[in-house]
């Protein structure tokens, strides 16, 4: 993307963020022991809005664009990253990823599930290892399990394993 997209898109996400952080404080916090509606909301929008403020900041110190981005940017080069397997195609199997996870997320369960996603989507991130997928995908689903069921107390699809 060139700088003059990124710096757009921040922006807008910084705004979203902003006004998404303002909806959740109208829903009750709570404590720690017990977190209220807006715990997980808030952290979300944190996220967002210290991600987008990283991203402006990356596009204000990013060279500007060159030859190569141009054409990268253009029909004919777009046409050819897609053709090669790369850029755009990542997004459509990512999608295709997502709704396979939707519909395996019944048999399987969701940490099973949520494993093999995010092992499959690092590996189409081109990861160059196995370990390093696996070690995240471990991570997410403990992040989850410890947030969502230690915590908030939610139960998610049990399936074949958990």
């Amino acid at each position: 993307m060139s700088p003059r997209k990124d710096i757009a898109s921040s922006v807008v996400l910084i705004l979203f963020s902003v006004v998404f952080l303002i909806y959740t404080a109208r829903y009750p916090l709570d404590s720690l022991e017990s977190p209220g509606p807006a715990a997980f909301p808030l952290v979300l929008g944190g996220v967002l809005l210290i991600l987008s403020l990283g991203q402006l900041i990356r596009a204000f110190l990013s060279p500007g664009t060159t030859e190569e981005g141009r054409e990268k940017g253009s029909v004919s080069g777009a046409m050819r990253t897609f053709f090669r397997g790369k850029g755009e195609a990542k997004v459509f199997i990512l999608a295709f990823l997502l709704v396979i996870y939707l519909f395996v997320m019944q048999w399987l369960g969701f940490f099973v599930s949520t494993f093999l996603l995010v092992i499959l989507c690092s590996r189409l991130m081109e990861a160059k290892d196995w370990v390093r997928p696996i070690l995240l995908s471990a991570g997410v689903c403990l992040f989850c399990y410890l947030l969502f069921v230690a915590w908030i107390k939610l139960s998610f699809p049990q399936g074949l394993l958990f």
